[in-house]
């Protein structure tokens, strides 16, 4: 279940902390009831041991006519015609299915962003349907697939794409990212970080490009460089050496705690491309991640335990509040929690705790000259129908991921900009918060996104079950990883 919430967490915040609403009332756009109706059945996905049906019935409510006075005469029968579309000559129209609640601010901003959309594009308008976050997108993709009532474009995680991608109906998107109408050129593909492209290319089927960016988020490492100082340290710990001093130093020093952690495989595989290590093997066959840096990661992170330099905090999300309140000098937590650590920092302050400098880091290295962390989230994918449909949602997704409108959606602080000179844009947001630089200049530049293969969200649960029994202490993290990738290769060999 754990790994279902990372990897699946409406907010796009695998780690994040931030609780996933898994069945909310199912909100449609105007035009939904009654054009697409029928009646879904949610399926279930790797790791949840059951799914509530959801129910999307559509209902015509036609007024009440006066009785009529008694004919004469039998009168011809009076057949009703089906009901049509208006569409207007020459105009697209597109369904989009996305996660977020119509009166949430993901969802308004989304809204806000089609109706620009639409309007600066006369020839292609976006219906968009909220589908209860990204649980309700894959279970509405599954029940319809294959020749169902599916949309023109989605969002979705990689592993869920890999599904559909199986199925035969998502569309390659080289053709379009290279059609010199409407592709992109070499300064544009110079400006987007190249582990959002490398994200959209899916082992096992042809390295195509199947997915580009929607909300992508990097894992980082909050630093309190107040704590530090007072250690001694004038530098954020750049190796995994320094990082475990540097905690040693900060509680010897100050008395204060140096890591509270929760269990994450965002933050293992994190850490595993730091080493310079992989989860699996190029082709999506095979585990690697049991090798010595995974059995190096979990070791690490049980001497600090052991030494009580690390903890696992009891309440929920303790691990940003207990920075938030001073008490710890590291925490590793995505992008994409940025303003739950604002938040968090800011309300401490009104509670009377001191200021202190901090904002988030690139995290420790083997060889900082070679540095990686991981890259996670969602992209948009495309549904085959037709040519014309098909060349409208990729002319969306361009729009969507240039400059300033990747500015204006990173702007919430839930995920990072798509290309580079988006900060050119951000101004506001970065005077407000100013460490969202360094996440783009220092963090997404050297993310590296999982293997998309169809199996990821059992290999997140068989990985987060191996990790909870090393800091719980019923494993060695060897015994527990290679046990682990048994069961992870006996996972991959049964994918499509």
């Amino acid at each position: 279940m754990h790994a279902v919430r990372e990897a699946m967490n409406t907010h796009l915040a695998m780690d994040t902390g931030k609780q996933p609403v898994f069945l909310t009332p199912l909100r449609c756009a105007p035009g939904v009831l009654g054009k697409r109706t029928g009646f879904y059945r949610t399926i279930g996905v790797a790791c949840l041991l059951a799914l509530l049906a959801v129910g999307l019935a559509g209902c015509d409510l036609l007024p009440a006519t006066p009785e009529a006075n008694p004919p004469t005469a039998a009168p011809a029968a009076i057949v009703s015609p089906e009901p049509t579309d208006f569409q207007r000559p020459g105009v697209t129209s597109l369904v989009f299915w996305e996660p977020y609640a119509l009166d949430r601010p993901q969802g308004l901003l989304l809204g806000e962003m089609i109706r620009d959309f639409e309007a600066e594009t006369a020839d292609v308008v976006v219906e968009f349907v909220p589908k209860n976050g990204y649980v309700g997108i894959h279970s509405a993709m599954l029940a319809e697939l294959p020749d169902g009532e599916l949309p023109d474009l989605a969002v979705a995680f990689p592993s869920m794409i890999a599904e559909y991608a199986a199925a035969g109906v998502v569309v390659p998107l080289d053709p379009y990212l290279h059609d010199p109408e409407i592709g992109l050129s070499d300064e544009d593909l110079a400006d987007i970080f190249p582990g959002y492209l490398e994200a959209g290319r899916f082992p096992g089927l042809g390295q195509q490009l199947l997915a580009f960016p929607f909300a992508q988020n990097a894992i980082g490492m909050w630093v309190n460089e107040t704590l530090l100082a007072q250690a001694g340290w004038d530098h954020v710990p750049a190796t995994w050496a320094e990082f475990e001093q540097a905690c040693f130093d900060v509680v010897a020093v100050t008395g204060v705690g140096c890591y509270p952690f929760v269990d994450s495989v965002s933050t293992f595989t994190a850490w595993l491309y730091s080493r310079g290590a992989r989860q699996l093997d190029e082709t999506g066959r095979q585990a690697l991640f049991n090798g010595p840096a995974g059995v190096e990661n979990l070791a690490l992170l049980r001497r600090l335990m052991d030494i009580g330099l690390a903890w696992h905090p009891q309440e929920p999300y303790g691990d940003y509040v207990a920075f938030a309140e001073g008490q710890a000098a590291f925490t590793f937590s995505s992008t994409g929690n940025s303003l739950l650590y604002a938040d968090a920092y800011e309300g401490a302050i009104q509670r009377g705790v001191s200021p202190f400098r901090w904002r988030q880091a690139m995290i420790p290295q083997s060889d900082p000259a070679n540095p990686a962390t991981l890259l996670y989230g969602a992209s948009f994918f495309v549904v085959q129908s037709d040519p014309a449909r098909e060349r409208a949602a990729w002319r969306f997704i361009r729009w969507f991921t240039d400059t300033s409108q990747t500015a204006r959606w990173a702007g919430g602080l839930e995920a990072m900009p798509v290309r580079i000179s988006a900060l050119e844009v951000m101004t506001d947001t970065l005077e407000a918060y100013p460490f969202v630089q360094v996440q783009v200049k220092e963090i997404l530049p050297y993310g590296r996104p999982e293997p998309a293969i169809a199996a990821g969200l059992e290999v997140r649960d068989i990985l987060y079950t191996a990790i909870l029994s090393v800091t719980q202490g019923y494993a060695d993290p060897q015994v527990a990883l290679d046990q682990a990738a048994g069961d992870v290769n006996t996972a991959l060999a049964g994918q499509p």
